[in-house]
């Protein structure tokens, strides 16, 4: 009877002190976007843009977008000075 009994005690002691593990090796999430025109979180990938950004596609609105876009604009000064060669071509 004895036995039985201290049997019972280590199973509860153990399940007492188990701790999933979890903690230790939380379960990876994939990133998830919002698509900027419609607030949907029903986006899929679509390729990438030509500086290797990811380029996302609205599974609810149709929308295609990028995270984060850069806007590059050319300086003024080289705006004329294409304009400029583009002249002296034609010319």
């Amino acid at each position: 009877m004895t036995f039985l009994i201290s049997i019972s005690l280590w199973l509860v002691e153990g399940l007492l002190k188990y701790q999933p593990s979890t903690e230790q090796n939380p379960p990876t999430s994939l990133p998830v976007f919002t698509c900027p025109s419609c607030g949907s979180h029903h986006t899929i990938k679509n390729g990438y843009i030509h500086n290797g950004k990811p380029k996302l596609h609205c599974q609810e609105c149709g929308q295609p977008f990028v995270i984060n876009p850069t806007n590059k604009t050319r300086s003024p000064d080289t705006k004329q000075l294409i304009d400029q060669l583009l002249l002296e071509l034609i010319s």
